[in-house]
């Protein structure tokens, strides 16, 4: 257990390969894990081995999908079946199609709605009920009272401890892991921060006096139509390498300089107010749930933030399709929850998500935008989750600290179904 869910991990995280590939090693490593644990079990009559293969099964489809669950159970049944005893087989591929079903509909919500904590007691807990349908089903075949409660003594306190101990290793590496691509996202923000407020203004400088003077050009009466239609191009890219530079500004000094009270539903009805004409234009329908709380930050920097992220949200939907802003309080913090019903986003494009240049728009995006909305997510003390399935849209959670704590005790209850937790 220990070889598939912590060395295997470990030495993958130095490898430069996908997420995808790391799934499906991780998913081999646990297979080869039930083997060793079928191999070496506690033997008892009848045709009954008992070990810890459903704790692998459990962390492996829980963490790896239903792709793992699939295989880790032929891995089972096919190798019990290797190993003979028909009480044993049928007993072993009842509890395998069990925990196959089970992780098939419950690992999205594993994976995306439940805690650190949650997720350790949830598969505890699903091994604790395995453990009890296995000893039931063995109790039908095993009539020696001995060996019933030998086994119910070993075998039933010792799987859930594996399997608490399994969830405990599997999510330390995670967070781990997660800690590792942080910092490094850090130093690379920290480098492109410098490099940003070093030559922002130098070259903002000289573009302001080039714009200065086509603009006179073009007021000019001796200018053809022609070269009218040229200086105004140029005016335009003076403009957008403009827009580049304020938002390489915007991530090199991100700290609020005016600091003041901000009511969220006001902020974000500004927001699609300015955007509207662009999701009339895509046919996308924009859907509001709102609420007046209150935040803390600087007004222009927090509605390029919202701006930022809707907007994206908008150009994901070329074809139409539905942007729903929700407002509600989570603990003590006030949760923006942006969806769209988008083409989506990889796992390793989501991980990539703030980088400097990186882009799922191609030529059409610089990969600055999501750059700074992580920026002033940040400064303001807040915490940003995405979570997006390709052809299936995405979803932004932005958690901002409340302005006012008696906001969370009067709306407490009216929210508690609206809650979200990471």
């Amino acid at each position: 257990m220990i070889l598939a869910l912590l060395i295997i991990p470990i030495w993958l995280e130095e490898r430069r390969i996908s997420d995808h590939l790391k799934t499906i090693l991780k998913t081999i490593a646990i297979g080869v894990c039930i083997i060793f644990c079928m191999t070496f079990p506690i033997h008892t009559t009848g045709g009954f081995i008992f070990d810890l293969r459903q704790v692998a099964i459990w962390i492996g489809g829980l963490y790896g999908g239903a792709f793992s669950a699939i295989f880790l159970s032929i891995v089972t049944v096919i190798y019990r079946i290797i190993i003979g005893g028909t009480e044993g087989i049928i007993v072993t591929m009842i509890i395998t199609a069990i925990q196959v079903i089970i992780c098939f509909f419950f690992y999205q919500k594993f994976q995306t709605y439940l805690s650190v904590k949650n997720r350790i007691v949830t598969i505890t807990l699903l091994s604790v009920g395995t453990t009890i349908l296995t000893i039931a089903f063995s109790g039908i075949w095993i009539v020696d009272e001995y060996q019933l409660s030998h086994i119910i003594s070993t075998y039933f306190p010792a799987q859930p401890l594996a399997a608490f101990l399994g969830a405990y290793i599997t999510e330390t590496i995670q967070k781990h892991s997660e800690l590792r691509r942080r910092i490094i996202r850090a130093e690379k923000m920290e480098v492109v921060g410098h490099l940003a407020a070093s030559i922002s203004h130098e070259v903002r400088n000289p573009l302001t006096v080039s714009r200065g003077f086509m603009q006179l050009l073009l007021q000019s009466e001796r200018m053809n139509y022609k070269d009218k239609q040229y200086i105004q191009i140029a005016i335009e890219e003076i403009d957008r390498a403009e827009a580049i530079i304020t938002d390489y500004l915007t991530f090199a000094k991100p700290a609020p300089e005016h600091v003041e009270k901000l009511n969220v539903k006001t902020e974000i009805e500004r927001v699609i107010d300015i955007l509207r004409p662009l999701a009339n234009m895509n046919s996308i329908e924009i859907q509001a749930s709102l609420a007046p709380f209150a935040v803390k930050g600087e007004r222009p920097k927090f509605q390029q933030c919202l701006l930022n992220v809707m907007k994206n949200a908008i150009e994901a939907m070329p074809h139409g399709g539905i942007l729903r802003i929700n407002v509600s309080i989570d603990k003590d913090y006030v949760l923006i929850h942006i969806s769209d019903t988008g083409i989506g986003m990889t796992k390793e494009q989501i991980e990539r998500l703030g980088e400097p240049y990186f882009t799922t728009k191609g030529t059409k995006g610089t990969g600055l935008g999501m750059m700074v909305v992580y920026r002033i997510v940040e400064t303001m003390k807040g915490d940003l989750f995405i979570h997006s399935e390709v052809g299936h849209g995405t979803d932004v959670y932005m958690y901002f600290p409340s302005y006012y704590k008696s906001d969370i005790e009067k709306s407490s209850k009216r929210h508690q179904f609206e809650q979200v937790s990471y």
